[in-house]
């Protein structure tokens, strides 16, 4: 197997210029992917399904969860063409695909207007965004930590995934703003807005992305030859555990995100009556924190090592859920920020940040995009996509947190056997993951 060099010796203007469009485009996706989750815990209920009730409630967060099946066959198909044609056109692909969606979404008629053919309409468009998101988060991820000098892959990779929380400040001002209006206004066309100015946002990204150059690693693949001719396969034959390790790795996060996020918005508003606008402006400065946090634990993974600090994000996860929903359910104002503060750029950022660095050093680089894309989006279509609506099922069972709490610590535990089940990965280099052997040369050369 020939060897091809993956490290570069320092940042680069290039370098530098990749890290912002990979930021902000994941900026601009997350955008979209988040203004979904918000108007899914407080307005489709009564506009799209018909109901305000718990019923309607959990039909939204079943097409959350609709959204979230659809990643995996965009990963497959996605991650597998990343490994083909590159990381660069992937992710201009990408980039259309979510800001055409969304902002249909906010062209989308009522059921008031249009009957059954509402949710009918929302399921399509939202199978279409997820098939996009399948194949981003890796790409931009990649784009980094293809580039990153030696001993610096966690806070590289980290920079586009701060993105998440820049993204989720962006669309809690914007929906925290519209919200503002009466209700009558709000409810008629107000929650539409930021669905439809995010058009604007995806071309500028696109614009920024066309504007980078491909990774060296993938330019070095393409000019050795060295690409497989049929990624996807390639990778579930011969890295079948590093494809189980990379979905058990993001199970505590996207169970206890999207249950911060998105199930206890819904339930600090419905079920404690505390104001919406103050839910949302919390979790808006709790994302915002996310934008120096995320980037700080991939720094700090970089010194201790990525187990270590996943490893120290997962107990102290598994130590604050029941105090979490204490301070939520006192319903005062500071105390609801404190517990958002406290969950997402402490809790799960811990976990979060050190996660793209971890999860790309598990694949040999000519099945890299493949790998974490199929890993991450399986296990975010089975755990992620139906956090929200397991965690509202509970409570409607059992009518308390109990069960929310036990459900977010066994997410974390599997978590934990995952990264443990392999090596500590923070010290090698990609050129040594390359040539570990793991991938068969029999399937090796060009297209």
């Amino acid at each position: 197997m020939s060897r091809i060099s993956t490290m570069n010796p320092s940042p680069s203007r290039a370098h530098r210029r990749t890290m912002i469009a990979s930021t902000v485009g994941t900026v601009m996706e997350w955008y979209d992917f988040n203004l979904y989750g918000l108007a899914s815990a407080l307005i489709f209920g009564p506009l799209i399904f018909g109901t305000a009730s718990v019923g309607g409630v959990l039909a939204s967060f079943a097409t959350f969860a609709v959204g979230f099946a659809a990643r995996p066959i965009g990963g497959i198909i996605l991650g597998n063409l990343g490994d083909r044609i590159g990381r660069k056109k992937v992710l201009i692909i990408t980039m259309f695909g979510m800001g055409i969606s969304t902002a249909l979404l906010g062209l989308l008629p009522t059921y008031a207007a249009i009957g059954v053919a509402a949710p009918i309409l929302l399921i399509v468009l939202r199978i279409l965004q997820g098939f996009a998101v399948g194949g981003e988060f890796a790409g931009a991820t990649l784009l980094t930590v293809e580039n990153a000098p030696a001993g610096k892959r966690g806070l590289f990779g980290a920079v586009p995934a701060m993105g998440t929380g820049a993204g989720f400040v962006l669309a809690s001002v914007v929906f925290a703003s519209v919200s503002l209006l009466p209700e009558a206004a709000f409810l008629s066309w107000g929650w539409r807005v930021p669905f439809l100015i995010s058009i604007g946002l995806v071309f500028f990204g696109i614009w920024l992305r066309r504007g980078v150059d491909e990774t060296p690693v993938f330019a070095q693949l393409e000019a050795a030859g060295a690409r497989k001719r049929a990624p996807i396969i390639a990778v579930l034959k011969d890295q079948p555990g590093a494809v189980l390790r990379t979905m058990g790795i993001t199970i505590s996060g996207f169970v206890f995100g999207y249950m911060v996020q998105a199930f206890s918005l819904n339930y600090g508003v419905q079920t404690i009556g505390i104001d919406r606008s103050v839910m949302l402006w919390a979790i808006a400065l709790a994302s915002a924190l996310e934008i120096a946090a995320i980037p700080f634990w991939g720094w700090l993974s970089d010194k201790i090592g990525r187990r270590r600090m996943v490893a120290i994000g997962l107990l102290f996860t598994m130590a604050y859920i029941f105090p979490f929903f204490w301070l939520l359910q006192t319903g005062q104002p500071g105390y609801v920020f404190l517990a958002m503060i406290i969950a997402l750029p402490i809790a799960k950022d811990m976990v979060f940040g050190p996660q793209a660095a971890l999860v790309a050093e598990l694949f040999d680089a000519r099945v890299r995009y493949s790998g974490v894309s199929v890993g991450r989006e399986v296990g975010g279509a089975i755990f992620g996509g139906t956090a929200p609506f397991i965690a509202t099922a509970i409570l409607a069972a059992s009518g308390g947190i109990a069960g929310i709490a036990i459900y977010v610590m066994l997410g974390c535990v599997l978590t934990l056997v995952s990264v443990f089940a392999g090596r500590e990965t923070s010290t090698m280099t990609l050129d040594e993951e390359l040539t570990a052997g793991r991938v068969s040369a029999a399937d090796e050369g060009p297209e």
